[in-house]
């Protein structure tokens, strides 16, 4: 093969070929992880017992690396930064905004049904009010670090450089997957339903910067959702041996059967939450409709 044909391989008319620019982003973050694992245990993060310091700087880490990775990659490209979903632009922090409101709904909505249910009772605050404040910012700040972290990398420029190669809906399948699987096989004692749940709601975080173009809904609505349930509600999560973080605010005891409560593993491994999925996907449908292409 001549160097003409090799060069063809992998650089098209448009420079590097979007599968090799989409490989290297895989493994440049791949060979990334020696960074995390030589600070992470000097703040005491991954362990059972997770505390908001850790987490902060594991996921704000993590952005970091992910971020640094992307301006790589983007200096390849020949690519803006900013056209990888975190635009400051007009309208931003409005999105951002909804998001956070739209995710804190579903984790009240899918509690109603469990506490009619007798599955969970409420017995006040968990600490006095002067602590819970500082808590409260610190899971805050830490919940927001996991909302960039993970929606920067599942649906920054992996989503963007692979839809290239085979669109984007796909794409989206694939990574939503990926994201599920990860939470399968890097959480101990996980069920079926958590990783599915997972998955689907990675592929309506898809559906949001499908419909607004920007990652600031899913950024908005993923650290909300997350702080909602964790920290609000003290529901448990086997990142952390199956109990509530600590530090969370309310006093709430789930002891209903974990189809109903999700038992260790929180609220996402509850049967309803199927139910709160589909309400999520026609409702944004409904709020954020495709905008139609008009012939000129």
């Amino acid at each position: 093969m001549s160097r003409y044909g090799l060069r063809a391989i992998f650089v098209g008319n448009h420079g590097i070929r979007p599968a090799w620019r989409f490989a290297s982003f895989v493994l440049l973050y791949y060979l990334s992880n020696p960074v995390l694992e030589y600070v992470l245990p000097r703040v005491h993060f991954p362990a059972w017992e997770m505390n908001w310091f850790g987490m902060v700087t594991n996921e704000w880490l993590n952005f970091a690396i992910i971020a640094l990775i992307t301006w790589v990659m983007c200096r390849f490209d020949r690519t803006k930064f900013s056209s990888y979903g975190l635009r400051v632009s007009r309208g931003w922090f409005r999105l951002f905004a909804s998001g956070i409101s739209w995710g804190i709904v579903p984790s009240i909505v899918i509690l109603i049904p469990i506490w009619l249910a007798g599955a969970c009772s409420f017995h006040g605050l968990a600490l006095p009010l002067d602590r819970l404040i500082g808590y409260a910012i610190g899971w805050a700040f830490a919940f927001l670090g996991v909302g960039f972290a993970e929606e920067f990398t599942f649906r920054g420029y992996a989503l963007q450089t692979l839809s290239e190669c085979i669109g984007f809906w796909p794409s989206a399948a694939i990574l939503s997957s990926v994201f599920g699987l990860v939470h399968l096989l890097f959480k101990p004692n996980e069920g079926w339903i958590d990783p599915l749940s997972v998955a689907l709601y990675g592929m309506f975080w898809c559906l949001t910067l499908r419909r607004t173009g920007t990652l600031w809904f899913a950024v908005g609505f993923h650290a909300a959702s997350d702080y909602t349930d964790m920290v609000v509600f003290a529901e448990p999560n086997t990142g952390n041996a199956g109990k509530p973080l600590p530090g969370h605010l309310l006093l709430v005891d789930f002891h209903g059967p974990a189809w109903l409560t999700g038992g260790p593993r929180g609220t996402e491994a509850s049967l309803l939450v199927f139910g709160i999925l589909a309400a999520l996907f026609y409702l944004f449908h409904r709020a954020y409709p495709a905008k139609r292409v008009t012939a000129d």
